[in-house]
């Protein structure tokens, strides 16, 4: 009996999650299993995010359990180190030890989605909350809170008014939708705080065009967005857009500095870094693939959604990036994948799209259907939820979210913050004597910095061990891994109880790209260390 071919999806968005479901339905042939990774254990519909920061919908009415749809599949929860194509395997970043864990393949299928990119805008990675996924969401609505109550009791009047402004970058989808929904909240919130004048609230939306939306909907549409929420006192810019950010204020390229304490950039994003360097076409950052979505030259490698180029037919430029695209390109895509398997006839992925819509929040949409049929006002917004709700996965999940839009019609908003705790760049981590930080041959995922205590750091040589050196408080370790992007080249134990703090691997390279001299202090002790080892 031939052995099973593993098919290994990357991504658990639309384009992934959709694929392992469908692809699902064919494992009764037995000739294949199914693996994802995603770096979190929910599949996430992004259309309602935005409800998720104005409060109509709860923060778990927008997400599914991956293991739930998709029950037949293999998960890893997991980050991606690095994917080896030529050996036919992707790495996994380590969890809860400092071992990584490889996943063959023998088919791929690129469904990473992107990533937001703030490169060029100085300021915003800091002082900007992106709007991409559920955390965004949450962390927004966190913010908005925040802000009202702090500004409720301010009496400084130059903090207030930056408290109570709010700028948002960007009039695409994303960026219209959160600043209608961000609009409704904050005077929603404000009628439970009386030291608040409603007349206070400045909320600004910079986008570079010259009308909103420009890109999905008709110029009718887009310009009647931009009325709209300028009715509701929405400050609508256009031609200009959000260039920089500090903690203080958004900087706009025409020069114009407006003092806030509340920034969202919606800015576009940038295909996912682990797709750079691959040994395939790639274009801005995108897989080409034909139209079968194989990348070109290989019928072991597809891609799909966000991060895959794929022709459309007439070499009429390629498919966009969006969730109705990604969602039937999946279903295409696991048929093609059983026939290359067995041999048989694969088919071109063409589909027209059916339309495009947005929320203005405050029973209000625009839609857009085939392209002929336009839609504004309160029966766009009831078409829009109908549309969004069937297409959400799993009748539990409808019932749940159609239940939740008519309580947000009865019951007062509720403004309850939902802090979790805070992630840490530098972590604390405490070791007892003779126990072992990290072994040789593990993978360089921390720099260690020694608190108080000591450590020995040795290596094997012929079964025995050599020691190498003694460090103590204030000396590091780990560099070394992390500068060579490579295994430990020694064991480091504890001689005594230490605390030591942890520096992330991703939190180092963005230190030693900032501090030249750092980087030379650290390549210097690295090439000290060397002559120890060899």
């Amino acid at each position: 009996m031939s052995k099973k071919q593993n098919i290994l999806i990357l991504g658990g968005g639309f384009g992934g999650a959709y694929t392992a479901m469908h692809l699902q339905s064919y494992l009764r042939q037995g000739k294949f299993e199914i693996t994802l990774i995603n770096r979190e254990n929910y599949f996430v519909f992004q259309p309602m995010l935005a409800e998720v920061v104005g409060g109509s919908l709860d923060i778990l009415d927008t997400i599914n359990p991956l293991r739930k749809l998709l029950p037949k599949t293999k998960l890893y929860v997991r980050e991606i180190e690095a994917i080896d194509i030529p050996n036919k395997k992707v790495i996994l970043t380590p969890k809860f030890t400092h071992k990584t864990v490889e996943v063959p393949f023998d088919h791929l299928v690129f469904a990473l989605g992107n990533v937001t990119d703030f490169r060029g805008m100085p300021g915003l990675h800091e002082h900007a909350l992106p709007f991409k996924n559920l955390a965004d969401s949450l962390t927004i609505r966190n913010q908005l809170i925040d802000v009202i109550e702090a500004a409720s009791c301010e009496s400084n009047a130059t903090l207030r008014k930056q408290l109570l402004t709010f700028v948002v970058g960007g009039g695409g989808f994303s960026g219209t939708e959160v600043v209608a929904e961000l609009n409704d909240f904050v005077h929603k919130l404000v009628k439970k705080h009386p030291s608040i004048d409603p007349n206070e609230i400045r909320v600004v939306l910079a986008h570079s065009k010259d009308r909103l939306m420009e890109r999905e909907l008709s110029p009718s549409l887009g310009k009647y967005a931009g009325k709209l929420l300028k009715k509701r006192g929405v400050d609508v810019r256009f031609q200009v857009r959000l260039r920089a950010a500090t903690p203080e204020e958004a900087i706009l390229d025409n020069g114009e500095r407006i003092p806030c304490k509340t920034i969202i950039s919606t800015v576009p994003s940038s295909p996912n870094p682990l797709i750079a360097g691959l040994d395939l076409k790639i274009e801005k950052g995108r897989i080409v693939t034909n139209r079968m979505m194989q990348a070109e030259g290989r019928t072991d490698i597809w891609a799909l959604g966000d991060c895959a180029a794929i022709p459309k037919p007439l070499n009429d430029g390629f498919y966009g990036p969006t969730a109705q695209f990604a969602i039937r390109q999946a279903k295409r895509l696991a048929k093609n994948i059983v026939a290359e398997i067995d041999g048989g006839v694969k088919k071109h992925f063409c589909f027209k799209p059916l339309g495009m819509m947005g929320a203005l929040g405050h029973h209000s949409a625009v839609a857009e259907i085939l392209g002929v049929f336009k839609f504004s006002g309160i029966f766009a917004w009831l078409l829009w939820r109908f549309v969004y709700l069937m297409k959400l996965p799993g009748l539990s999940r409808k019932l749940k979210v159609a239940l939740s839009w008519i309580l947000d019609t009865i019951v007062p908003i509720e403004a309850v913050q939902m802090k979790t705790a805070p992630s840490q760049g530098i972590a604390q981590f405490h070791f007892e004597s003779k126990e072992i930080i990290f072994n040789e041959g593990d993978v360089g995922d921390y720099l260690y910095i020694i608190v108080d205590g000591k450590v020995e750091v040795f290596n094997t040589f012929d079964g025995k061990e050599r020691r190498i050196a003694e460090l103590g408080k204030g000396e590091y370790f780990g560099e070394m891994a992390l500068l060579n992007q490579r295994s430990r080249l020694a064991t480091v134990r504890c001689l005594s109880p230490v605390n030591v703090l942890a520096l992330k691997k991703s939190d180092f390279g963005v230190l030693i790209a900032n501090f030249s001299e750092l980087k030379e202090n650290f390549e210097q002790t690295e090439r000290s260390r060397r002559k120890h080892i060899s």
